[in-house]
């Protein structure tokens, strides 16, 4: 598709904004997704990496929990069950739209279509001129 698009003309960038990206965004996503739910897994690598006096949220979640649970790590908690179920209605609902649109447009083609063939006189059918 990219190969196509440049050869009729597009330009590089607008290929790679306007079907590259389309193309590998759900695969973005989900990535961002995997990298984020590991990163809260790999606790041990982040106590490691991080300096002194700094901490990352996996650090945080794991010395309050051993502390007791307090209402800030349940709040962290819900804002990230919120913010995931939010990305996904909005992904549903944005796809949901592209499909009727595109399905709308199919059927204004279909009768587009129709009524162009019934406009149009079929030459097969049309009387030949009279020779003299």
């Amino acid at each position: 598709i990219e190969e196509a698009a440049m050869d009729l003309g597009a330009r590089p960038w607008k290929v790679f904004f306007l079907i590259t990206i389309p193309m590998i965004a759900p695969s973005l996503a989900a990535g961002g997704m995997m990298s984020f739910a590991l990163s809260l897994d790999d606790l041990v690598l982040a106590s490691f990496v991080s300096g002194p006096g700094s901490t990352t949220l996996p650090m945080e979640v794991f010395s309050a929990v051993r502390l007791g649970v307090k209402p800030e790590i349940n709040a962290v908690a819900s804002l990230i069950l919120l913010a995931v179920s939010f990305v996904t209605f909005l992904v549903w609902y944005f796809s949901r739209q592209a499909e009727e649109r595109r399905r709308r447009a199919i059927q204004q083609a279909i009768e587009e279509s129709a009524a162009d063939s019934w406009k149009q006189p079929d030459p097969r059918r049309t009387p030949a001129p009279a020779s003299v």
